[in-house]
């Protein structure tokens, strides 16, 4: 298996709280089987017909106390920290035409592996061997610098449960680079000392060198477990990512760095993770980008979602409170929704 290590990342900072499910009942949520190949294509450009997008883990992962910031001052980490390029050149991208993006060291790399479906790569991390899941659109062009978006899953007991994910990608076509990571268990931790945060850092470190990205259109989104990470990202790596969008989690904490656009998406009659914690997400990002919490919200599109007023220039902030979903991915609106608003989105 090709494998490259990463060196540590500097980290700085106290432990938090941990943000997990308990185990689920077993059985597989995603019905996607891994190859054991080294480049292991997996069948998740389509929704598993036994995944019904809702986790059957029966713990509550918000009781109303916020699980990612426990008052303790968190760690504020420059992008150097990350592995990640602050990527502050601005010379234009003038092989492509794509508006001076800002490119990737993957910029005119040929690709490898198949294109229009999700392919795992090996990273070392910590001294273990963790895969990521890159799904280059059809059509990929090594020239050009595409908008990326991370995927965090939700919690699964499926060996594939990088698949418990708005496939977002039906939505993207052939505008956008995929990538879905897997947390170390079968939920995401967000400790900053933990095995997740640093694997996430190297993941976007080695993925961006082997293709091509706008690092100025970097985005992420996740679902229940992951969308507490995607938030807690939002935090400790705002400056590197654009937007956010999640459906069913989580607060991002305090001492964060940069400013992200964010859509949250979540259901009243959420069983499993109550919708405080969107709410306390939400609230927290109304106030970093500037936003009128006071002021009436308009309605846009897809319903039932609606929009903050006020907020600075380029960092939106939607609503969409849904019923009758409980704790379900909510597939349908979601993936749409997501990529809409991070299209929409202009670079920074």
């Amino acid at each position: 298996m090709m494998a490259r290590r990463i060196g540590g990342t500097a980290l700085i900072g106290l432990a938090f709280a941990l943000v997990r499910c308990a185990p689920m009942p077993p059985g597989p949520m995603d019905g996607a089987v891994e190859d054991a190949s080294d480049a292991r294509a997996t069948p998740s450009d389509t929704v598993s017909p036994v995944d019904s997008g809702v986790e059957t883990d029966g713990a509550v992962m918000d009781t109303g106390i916020a699980p990612m910031d426990t008052g303790v001052a968190e760690d504020a980490m420059t992008p150097s920290d990350t592995g990640v390029s602050a990527d502050t050149s601005t010379t234009p991208d003038v092989m492509s035409g794509d508006g001076g993006a800002n490119r990737s060291a993957g910029c005119g790399r040929p690709s490898s592996g198949a294109l229009g479906t999700f392919v795992a790569r090996s990273i070392m991390v910590g001294g273990m061997m963790r895969d990521y899941y890159v799904r280059l659109p059809m059509g990929y062009d090594p020239n050009r610098a595409y908008p990326i978006v991370y995927q965090f899953h939700g919690c699964s007991t499926a060996a594939a449960r990088q698949d418990n994910n708005v496939p977002l990608h039906n939505a993207s076509g052939t505008n956008a680079i995929i990538v879905r990571g897997r947390a170390a268990g079968n939920c995401w931790e967000a400790a900053v000392m933990g095995p997740d945060i640093p694997y996430i850092d190297a993941m976007i470190a080695d993925n961006e060198r082997s293709v091509c990205v706008d690092t100025r259109r970097r985005f992420a989104n996740g679902y229940s477990s992951g969308a507490f990470m995607t938030h807690r990202l939002g935090c400790l790596r705002g400056s590197l990512f654009r937007g956010v969008g999640s459906i069913a989690g989580g607060q991002s904490g305090s001492m964060c760095t940069g400013n992200v656009a964010a859509m949250l998406i979540h259901d009243t009659g959420d069983s499993t993770v109550n919708v405080s914690a969107s709410i306390s997400a939400r609230d927290n990002h109304v106030m970093r980008n500037g936003c009128n919490a006071m002021a009436a919200r308009t309605p846009v599109m897809p319903m039932p979602c609606e929009s903050y007023a006020g907020c600075m220039p380029g960092l939106p902030v939607v609503w969409c409170q849904t019923t009758g979903q409980n704790h379900g991915r909510q597939d349908g609106l979601a993936a749409p929704a997501f990529w809409n608003f991070f299209n929409s989105l202009p670079s920074r």
